[in-house]
């Protein structure tokens, strides 16, 4: 019997536009000024393999020449505190090519690097594994194309163990960008590689169905209440 993985935050990402605020370059200077890098959520899967899910680069933006530095710094110290070292990461999935995902890539020199089979080609990335859609990367984690936020992005799915309880745990990248912004009806449409509006929601709609739990692309978890895995909880309440 397969052993389910265990999914683990390593590193939250956070958003710098809420969609309730204008997209400026006054706002992104307001909240950079407070800290907030706008880097991605970085999501271990333990399970046969270590799988890191992009890698959360903050601050792209900055003209700095320390900045790689130090995220890639904050991400090895972010690893560290749950035990982990780069070289026990064996694979580096990206889930679509933009600098808060992938920035950190050179901190996993020896982990194998994936990611959709169209993005891989599109950018001639030589030394990635292109996947296709529905594809294992690992034992009970698989990809879903989900595009709209890019035309190639991708997401993953993961059989995992919540609260005592088999879940399925969908990492969205920025298919879903953050909780806010699903719970609003916002679509996340400002970078300028954004494929299309039906397709993003099309690919909302995948993962919402198919999941438990969404890690989004920034921002906190939460639940989307698959009516099978509520039921299963109730039972589990009452019994």
């Amino acid at each position: 019997m397969k052993r389910l993985s265990s999914v683990r935050i390593i590193k939250l990402g956070t958003v710098c536009f809420t969609p309730s605020e204008v997209a400026s370059t006054f706002t992104l200077k307001i909240k950079s000024d407070l800290g907030i890098g706008g880097g991605s959520t970085a999501t271990l899967i333990d399970g046969e393999r270590k799988i890191l899910i992009d890698t959360s680069f903050d601050c792209e933006w900055l003209d700095d020449p320390g900045k790689n530095e130090r995220n890639a710094s904050n991400l090895v110290r972010s690893l560290g505190d749950l035990g982990i070292v780069p070289g026990d990461v064996d694979a580096v999935f990206i889930t679509h090519w933009h600098r808060d995902h992938f920035g950190n890539l050179g901190v996993f020199h020896k982990a194998a690097r994936l990611a959709s089979k169209g993005l891989v080609e599109r950018f001639g990335l030589e030394d990635f594994v292109g996947v296709d859609d529905q594809e294992e990367i690992g034992d009970g984690v698989k990809v879903m194309l989900t595009p709209g936020h890019t035309i190639d992005h991708a997401s993953v799915m993961v059989d995992s163990i919540l609260g005592g309880m088999k879940a399925r745990v969908v990492i969205a990248g920025d298919a879903i960008i953050s909780d806010a912004y699903f719970q609003s009806g916002r679509i996340w449409q400002y970078n300028a590689d954004f494929y299309g509006l039906e397709a993003a929601r099309e690919s909302i709609l995948r993962l919402i169905n198919a999941s438990d739990l969404v890690i989004p692309g920034h921002g906190v978890p939460f639940m989307s209440y698959r009516p099978e895995w509520v039921k299963s909880c109730s039972i589990r309440r009452s019994g």
